[in-house]
Parts: structure tokens; sequence; C-alpha cells
């Protein structure tokens, strides 16, 4: 296997292989180029310096930057956001990483001699049809990354995007995964995302209205809703995030009066919390004579 590959070495460098085995040839050549071959590793040595402490400077600003958020996330989000934006500071370190070892190496290559115009022309080239053919996946891919940077959902959120309303099962680079009540699943790429409800930020009101008979006492059916209100949040603790308490009135006819009960509830637990409450409504009313119209 060493004599062809002397052979093809010796037809580029003009000799043959006859000289190349003499010591006299390769003591030439050094004497000759020595010089340039210490000052290429130098520099190249240099590079490998350059490029590892700038990896590491780099690496560490990325880690002081997500490291108040991420602490946030331990303390006061949930376990899901916290590795969420671990997972932001990933990928940061690795695009961050590619494109200094990009860099590195092409600047070893210039200091080894090579001519890295052809290099650069052929990857402009093949960059460029690659960015015509995939316009939609760097469009979804640096979509998803704005997403993850700002916060604006997360896994576990109850969340409406266009159509679609229900509970993000997964959110990727690319692609986000919503499930609905019904148990459809829609996946949405990032790209198409122009506008985003997150329900699950901060406290959904919910409000309910009853309608009782016209000759029912408010102040008896004002103290049972309160009652029954507090109730709620105390057996219903995570789902409840407010007391239900009475209203008022919202509306009066001939027949009836309507009362409205309004309280906080977390948006993925809002169907349950309104039926349990209605449910101890009814029996509440029937224990204390309040007769529903």
């Amino acid at each position: 296997m060493l004599l062809p590959a002397l052979i093809a070495l010796g037809s580029l460098l003009d000799v043959n292989v006859a000289k190349m085995g003499s010591t006299g040839y390769w003591v030439t050549l050094w004497t000759n180029h020595g010089d340039d071959v210490i000052g290429a590793l130098g520099r190249i040595v240099f590079i490998l310096l350059a490029y590892g402490i700038a990896r590491f400077l780099a690496f560490q600003l990325i880690s002081r930057l997500v490291r108040a958020p991420s602490k946030k996330a331990m303390h006061g989000l949930s376990g899901v956001r916290a590795a969420r934006i671990r997972a932001l500071q990933t990928v940061l370190r690795s695009v961050t990483g590619f494109v200094l070892a990009f860099v590195a190496g092409i600047m070893i290559l210039q200091a080894a001699g090579l001519n890295i115009v052809p290099l650069l022309t052929t990857a402009s080239v093949a960059g460029l049809a690659i960015g015509f053919g995939a316009q939609k996946l760097v469009r979804d891919v640096i979509s998803g990354f704005f997403i993850l940077a700002e916060d604006q959902y997360g896994v576990g959120d109850y969340v409406t995007i266009g159509l679609a309303t229900g509970t993000v099962e997964e959110l990727g680079m690319r692609t986000t995964c919503i499930r609905e009540r019904s148990g459809k699943l829609f996946i949405i790429s990032n790209g198409d995302i122009t506008q985003v409800c997150n329900h699950s930020r901060g406290t959904l009101r919910v409000s309910q209205d009853i309608a009782l008979q016209a000759s029912t006492d408010l102040e008896l059916a004002a103290r049972v809703l309160n009652e029954v209100g507090c109730a709620l949040i105390d057996d219903l603790a995570g789902k409840v995030k407010e007391p239900f308490k009475y209203d008022g009135i919202s509306q009066v006819t001939a027949a009836a009066v309507t009362v409205r009960i309004t309280g906080g509830v977390s948006a993925v637990h809002q169907d349950a919390v309104t039926m349990e409450l209605n449910r101890r409504i009814r029996l509440a009313f029937e224990e204390n004579g309040v007769q529903l119209a």
C-alpha cells in the first residue's frame, strides 16, 4: 500500500520514487521548506488554542445568560419549563460550537497553505441550493428557537393555536403537537404559528349563572354559594386558583332570578371544576331549601 502512495506523491512533486527513497532528498526538502512547515504548524496550534479559548468563553457566557432564568424555573415554574430552558441552552451551545469549529477549520486549511476559495465557492453554491429547497424547514427551526427563547408556551400548557385548542404534548424545534380534549392530535409546523393564546398563564376567570325562583331568599342563596365556593378550593387545590364567590344578580324576570358565581380555575381543569361546582350547588340548594327555576 505504501508503494502506490509514494508513486502518486512522486508524480505530484514531479520526482521519481528512487529519489524520494534517498535520505538526501528528504534533507533537501526539509532544508528548503522546514521553516514553512514549522510556521504552518505554529499557526495551526495557535488557531486550535484560540478555538478552545473562544469555545470555553462562549459556553460560559451562554451558561450565565441562561442560569438566572433556569434558577427561576426551578423555584417558581414547572419542571417541564425548566427542562425546556436547559434544552435551549443545549441548542445554543451546539450552534455556537458548530460555528466556531467551522471557522477554525477554514483558518487551519488556510494556515496549511491550501487554497480555500474553491471550497468556499462550492460550499456557497451548495448552501444556496439547499437554502432554496429547505426554506420551510429553516423557517420552522428558527420559529421553534424563538418559541423556546421567548417562552411563549411549553409542554403541558393549555393553548389555542389556529383552529386547535388543547394541551401541548410536544414542543420541538420544527413542530408543536397539541392534543385536544376529544383526543385529536394536531401537529403544527412552528413556522405556521402566527398567534398563540396561552390559557395556562395566570388564572382563568369562570362565571356560572344559576336561575332561581323569583321568591327565593337571595341572602340565603348567596351564603350557600359562598360556602360551596370556599369548600371547593379546599377540596380541589391546584385546580381552583381563586374561591368561587357570589357575584350578584345577572338577570331578573317575572318567573326567575338569575344569580352569578365567579371564581378562578386552571384552564386545563375548567370543565371538571365546572361540573363539580354544579353538582355541589345543587346538593347544597336541596339541603337548604333553595329552589331552582
